[in-house]
C-alpha cells in the first residue's frame, strides 16, 4: 500500500498547540508491506531518517497503533520524505499521519482519521519529546483543524469561507533539535494581559476564516507570546511580515517553530514584490531562501493499494 500525506503549517500567530493547515506546497509518501508473523515486527526503510523503530516517528507510531490492537504481523515501512525537516512544515507529522492512516486500511482497525490523530501525535515524542497533535492532526484530515482537547483528543475542523494561497518563505537552514529547542523558548509564565491580546487574535483569526472576514484573519495573524519569545531564531520575520502587509497580504505568521514564514495572499496581494523584497530581507540577514507558493489541502490518502 502506497499513502501520501501533505504538508502543514501549525500555530497560525496566536494558535500555538491549538491550530493546523494542510498545505500542498510537499508530501511524504509511505510504502506499507505486511506479512502474517506469530509476533509484531516493524522495520523502517529510508533515506536521511532515523531507521531505529524508537527514534522514528511514523515507526513509533504504528508500533504503538499495532500493539494496541494486537495484530501480529511483520511490517515494513518505506519512508520517501518530499517535506524538507527542521523547517516549520510538518514533516515529521506528514509521514506519521501517512503511516498511521494506511496501517488503518490495511490492517481494518476500524479507526476514523480524526480518533487516528491519537496515535499518530504519539510519533512526535520520537522527534521532538513532545506528543503534540496540530500537525499530524492536518495532514490526517486536511484543512484547517483546530484541538480542541489534548486528553482526551478531540480534533474539529474549522470551515474556510475566504480564497487564499501561502507564500511560503523557507530559509535553507537545519538547526539540530529544533522542535525541542524552540519549545523551551516558550515562556513557563505570561502577563495576563498577554494572555487577554492572544485570546482576540485567535478568536478573530476563526471568526475571519468562517465568516470569511479578510481584517478579522489579517488581525487574527498576530501572537504577542509564542513568536515573540521566539524571535531570535528568526530574526528576519518581523521585516518580512511588515513587508507582506506593505503589499496587502492577508497577514503573515512563522509556520510552526520556524524558521519559515507562511504569508497568506489573495488577488489583492503583490505577491511578486513580496517574494523579491522578502528574499532581499533574508540575504540580508545571512540567510539563503526559497520561495513556494501553496494551497489548501485535504489529508492522507492512499494513491495504491495491491
Amino acid at each position: 500500500m502506497i499513502v501520501k500525506a501533505f504538508s502543514s503549517t501549525a500555530n497560525l500567530g496566536a494558535g500555538y498547540d491549538v491550530l493546523a493547515l494542510a498545505h500542498n506546497a510537499f508530501e511524504d509518501t509511505i510504502e506499507l508491506q505486511a506479512e502474517s508473523s506469530s509476533e509484531l515486527s516493524i522495520k523502517v526503510e529510508g533515506d536521511g531518517i532515523p531507521l531505529e523503530v524508537e527514534k522514528n516517528t511514523a515507526g513509533f507510531a504504528l508500533q504503538e497503533l499495532l500493539r494496541d490492537f494486537g495484530v501480529k504481523a511483520k511490517v515494513k515501512v518505506k519512508i520517501t520524505k518530499g517535506i524538507p525537516v527542521r523547517l516549520g512544515l510538518g514533516s515529521s507529522g506528514a509521514s506519521v499521519a501517512a503511516a498511521v492512516y494506511g496501517a488503518e486500511e490495511l490492517f481494518k482497525l476500524g479507526l476514523s482519521k480524526k480518533e487516528l490523530v491519537k496515535y499518530a501525535m504519539r510519533g512526535e515524542i520520537a522527534s521532538s519529546g513532545y506528543p503534540h497533535p496540530d500537525n499530524v492532526a492536518a495532514s490526517l484530515v486536511g484543512g484547517l483543524v483546530s484541538v480542541i482537547s489534548s486528553n482526551p483528543i478531540r480534533v474539529e475542523e474549522i470551515p474556510l469561507n475566504i480564497d487564499f494561497e501561502l507564500l511560503l518563505i523557507i530559509p535553507l537552514v537545519k538547526i539540530e533539535a529544533k522542535t525541542k529547542k524552540a519549545r523551551e523558548m516558550v515562556p513557563k509564565q505570561i502577563e495576563i494581559s498577554k494572555y487577554v491580546s492572544d485570546s482576540r487574535y485567535l478568536s478573530s483569526l476563526i471568526l475571519g476564516f468562517i465568516k470569511g472576514d479578510r481584517e478579522l484573519v489579517r488581525l487574527g495573524l498576530n501572537d504577542e507570546i509564542v513568536e515573540k519569545a521566539r524571535e531570535p531564531l528568526f530574526p528576519y520575520y518581523p521585516k518580512i511580515k511588515e513587508i507582506a502587509i506593505s503589499y496587502n497580504a492577508i497577514g503573515a505568521c512563522v509556520s510552526g517553530a520556524g524558521p519559515t514564514v507562511a504569508i497568506f495572499i489573495d488577488n489583492y496581494s503583490d505577491k511578486n514584490k513580496i517574494v523579491k523584497e522578502a528574499l532581499n530581507v533574508c540575504k540580508a540577514y545571512g540567510y539563503e531562501c526559497i520561495y513556494k507558493i501553496a494551497k489548501v489541502a485535504g489529508g492522507a490518502r492512499i494513491e495504491r493499494k495491491d
